[in-house]
């Protein structure tokens, strides 16, 4: 879960992808202090780190590979399983408009798909 780390002021810092993963080196932070006192890694000999910070990123990571990457070609779309045919027992005049302009909606694109779906057999 670490996307990369960095040196600045002389202070490691962890960038992360998930708050889970911050929550757990924040738990683990004197840790990996106390490791790097008795093994600093060769690309750190050079540096003098008096502290470690991590912070997590919401930033999207971008791949080489364009597999990683695919679009969809098209967006999914379903046929619309609703046929409008309900009572509306509303008695509020303005509720019972919004229901009605709702079940028109949903008759006319059924009755809209099931012209598209007989010409185009």
């Amino acid at each position: 879960m670490i996307k990369f780390a960095y040196i600045k002021n002389k202070t490691l810092f962890f960038v992360l992808n998930h708050p889970g993963a911050k929550q757990e080196f924040d738990n683990n932070i004197q840790s990996i202090k106390s490791a790097l006192k008795f093994h600093t890694p060769t690309e750190c000999e050079n540096e003098t780190i008096t502290d470690i910070k991590a912070f997590v990123t919401h930033k999207p990571t971008f791949y080489a590979n364009k597999t990683v990457l695919q679009t969809p070609k098209e967006i999914a779309s379903y046929k619309e399983r609703a046929t409008g045919n309900f009572n509306i027992p509303v008695q509020d005049e303005k509720l019972y408009a919004l229901i009605r302009s709702i079940q028109t909606i949903i008759k006319e694109k059924n009755e809209t798909e099931r012209k598209n779906s007989t010409t185009s057999q």
